[in-house]
């Protein structure tokens, strides 16, 4: 009978026997702080159920044991706060607090878990920059495509829509406020600035040997910009095609019977250096007859010099030799038919006073009394600005 009696108990003893708690039988027991929610074992419990602690509820804020709203004003971390208050959907934490991901941050910098203040080397937008570690009053100044605010943020071009941007065409660059070419500016050589060491010349973008005095390195070539059509005062400055250098700049074209020659006009007719045609130069002793190098000269034509030339239309040499046409301000000089005369006037000038020998005297963009033409009066109480009277 004892045994019999000790199987019988532990039999119901063992139908008794409850089974665990689960985060799913509809009941609260075991450690949830609400049915089926809270606790160490079962997931965080919704708003507005009974909490103990702030990790029994998903908001992470537990308020008179009731699972509340996180806020960003609670004095609590919670919610995807990564510090009290700030970081997560709240505004951004300051320097030294806790930080998930750089966005945390009032700085947008994240390092080792803390945020810190922002720098010129933290590859982010931050602080006072314009763009990533670059512009504004702290950073350097930034590169082309880089954000700006100003020509100050730019390291080269201008600021344009927010954007540092050249205005330059190819092969120019842009270097500050300018455009130069980088291929051939000693200042710029193969970028903006390279500087050349005094005695060199930037050569395609290399600084190599330099030049003899008077030349300038233009590409290969050492090259005088006073008079070369192609690279006039500065390499690359291509004149207008008939026109010529003349100290650097772009001057009208030549006379009807001349050519541009080595950026000078010239009478091919009879050049000695240019007889026929440009570089085409004459044996010594011998001139340049219509084009044609000959022993001498024959008529029409003078031999002033070593130079055959043709009184009629050579206006350094106009019915005579050495009888040279003077200038004409604001036009071309010309001889025909061995008198002195000139060409049409140059753009916005006028030859109002009929005066050969003054040239086109008049500008019609200032002057009162010739605004925009000769003979065109401004009032009495308006000026003359750009041909129009105001």
């Amino acid at each position: 009978m004892p045994r019999l009696l000790t199987l019988t108990l532990l039999i119901v003893a063992g139908c008794s026997t409850k089974p665990p708690p689960l985060c799913d039988d509809g009941l609260q027991n075991g450690q949830e702080s609400a049915v089926d929610c809270g606790g160490p074992d079962c997931a965080p419990c919704p708003m507005a159920a009974a909490c103990l602690t702030n990790t029994d509820c998903v908001t992470l804020r537990c308020a008179r044991r009731v699972c509340v709203e996180s806020s960003c004003g609670d004095g609590v971390k919670g919610g995807t706060e990564s510090d009290v208050d700030c970081g997560g959907s709240c505004a951004g934490c300051p320097e030294a607090a806790a930080c998930a991901t750089p966005a945390d941050c009032q700085s947008g910098s994240c390092d080792a878990g803390r945020c810190v203040a922002p720098s010129c080397t933290d590859g982010r937008k931050n602080g006072l920059e314009t763009s990533v570690d670059c512009g504004g009053s702290v950073c350097g100044p930034c590169a082309l495509g880089g954000g700006c605010a100003r020509n100050t943020d730019c390291l080269a071009g201008v600021c344009v829509d927010g954007v540092c941007s050249s205005t330059c065409t190819m092969p120019l660059i842009a270097c500050g406020a300018g455009c130069v070419d980088p291929r051939h500016d000693d200042a710029n050589c193969g970028g903006c600035g390279v500087s050349c060491p005094p005695g060199l010349a930037c050569l395609a973008g290399t600084c190599g040997v330099t030049c003899p005095s008077g030349t300038s390195a233009c590409g290969p070539f050492c090259v005088d910009t006073q008079r070369d059509v192609l690279n006039c005062g500065t390499c690359g400055m291509v004149c207008a095609p008939g026109s010529r250098c003349v100290a650097g700049v772009c001057a009208p074209s030549c006379a009807a019977n001349q050519a541009v020659c080595q950026g000078q006009c010239v009478t091919l007719a009879t050049d000695r250096e240019h007889c026929g045609m440009c570089g085409m130069a004459c044996a010594p002793g011998s001139v340049c007859v219509m084009g044609q190098c000959q022993p001498s000269c024959g008529s029409p034509l003078l031999s002033c010099g070593m130079t055959c030339v043709d009184p009629r239309w050579d206006p350094d040499h106009c019915n005579g030799c050495g009888m040279a046409c003077p200038p004409t301000p604001n036009a071309t000089r010309l001889c025909i038919m061995g008198n002195c005369t000139r060409s049409n006037c140059n753009a916005s000038f006028g030859d109002c006073n009929f005066n050969p020998q003054d040239g086109c005297e008049t500008s019609f963009m200032n002057d009162p009394m010739h605004c925009g033409g000769c003979g065109r009066f401004c009032a009495m109480n308006q000026t003359c600005v750009s041909g129009q009277c105001q």
